[in-house]
């Protein structure tokens, strides 16, 4: 996948001041994506998951079975307690954690205490994500109604990332879409001086071309969406196994591959929580909720080597602006060596952008 032209795009960095503004959502009233009746219970789990509990709070559930829920536990006083230390702090959590889960089994008579699973909130995480959200959702909308796509599909990043663009999983996968390497790889994504998955721009071209692959190969939503998380040959696999194209009957499926686990199972229901979520966001948050809103920058791709002592002029000599609004670059290559290689794609603030634009490629708009 290629770009043509220079990128007007939104970034994410800690420093710079955003400008923020009443938080209000795009998604359309009317929508294909809404639960079924065998997913709505499973839904609504999520949505509490989402809206009602924080990451200091859970709910304790069976594992096949997160519609209902066993039990409450509140480790806020732990967390928020400033004379312990964190290892202590970790020591006490899991004791409760456990404790918990042993009277749960025992008030509902359950003998396998495993199948007691802790869910905890993402209730912060998520108004978190929705004040992000505005820096880049414009950018992600129009480059998936230019692929042809509901723009719904955009909110596969509340589930996958939160809007973090620092986003890392412990299987590799990073970035707002936290795209594997080996999908990545084969498109020129990552090489040894830059990863355009961590590129919110990049990274969405990319995601956008997996769900429309998806979509091509299962022919439905439910099961496209669940294989951007879970893998097209994962789900095509479950398919088979489960002798069906609907989503609710590969959760509910006996004959199960190995590698199709819990979420997997709910990753179609999260998507589905976080638009009701998001839509109805200033009833659940608050009248007062806010948003970031989208800043521009431009994209220069370097024509030329380049000494960092001439590119940190384009950041008015910060290195930290320089890092944080190119999260794609490979910083620890970088930090070793003088000059960055050309044909590296940065990004400028747009008031040094003719500064930059001296010693980079001549592009045409992308528009």
């Amino acid at each position: 996948m290629k770009y043509l032209g220079l990128i007007l795009f939104l970034i994410t960095f800690k420093s710079e001041s955003f400008a923020v503004a009443k938080f209000s959502s795009s998604l359309p009233k009317i929508s294909d994506f809404s639960p079924s009746v065998e997913l709505t219970d499973r839904v609504e789990f999520w949505r509490k998951i989402y809206s009602e509990y924080t990451t200091k709070q859970g709910v304790f559930h069976l594992t096949n079975d997160p519609d209902f829920i066993l039990g409450e536990i509140d480790l806020t006083p732990i967390y928020d307690n400033a004379v312990l230390k964190d290892q202590e702090k970790r020591r006490q959590i899991k004791l409760a954690i456990e404790e918990k889960r042993q009277q749960i089994a025992a008030k509902w008579k359950i003998s396998d205490v495993s199948k007691v699973r802790l869910q905890m909130g993402l209730k912060d995480r998520m108004e978190k994500a929705l004040f992000l959200s505005g820096r880049y959702l414009p950018m992600m909308e129009k480059i998936f109604r230019r692929n042809g796509l509901p723009i719904e599909l955009t909110r596969i990043v509340f589930v996958e990332s939160s809007f973090n663009i620092y986003a890392q999983s412990k299987v590799g996968a990073s970035g707002l879409w936290q795209i594997m390497p080996s999908v990545a790889r084969p498109m020129g994504y990552i090489t040894r001086d830059y990863d355009k998955r961590n590129h919110p721009v990049y990274a969405t071209e990319l995601a956008a071309q997996i769900l429309k692959q998806n979509y091509k190969k299962l022919g439905s939503w439910p099961l496209a969406i669940t294989a951007y998380n879970h893998g097209l040959t994962g789900v095509m696999r479950m398919k088979d196994k489960a002798n069906s194209t609907n989503i609710e009957d590969l959760i509910e499926s006996n004959e199960t591959t190995k590698t199709w686990g819990f979420a997997s199972k709910n990753f179609y229901a999260c998507f589905l929580a976080v638009l009701e979520v998001e839509r109805n966001a200033t009833d659940l948050f608050g009248k007062n909720l806010i948003q970031s809103k989208a800043s521009q920058f431009k994209e220069v791709r370097l024509s030329q080597t380049t000494s960092k002592s001439v590119i940190l002029k384009w950041y008015n000599g910060s290195t930290v602006r320089f890092k944080q609004l190119n999260p794609h670059l490979n910083w620890a290559r970088i930090t070793k060596t003088k000059p960055i290689p050309a044909g590296v794609p940065l990004v400028v603030p747009q008031e040094n952008y003719r500064l930059a634009s001296e010693r980079s490629e001549k592009k045409s708009s992308l528009n």
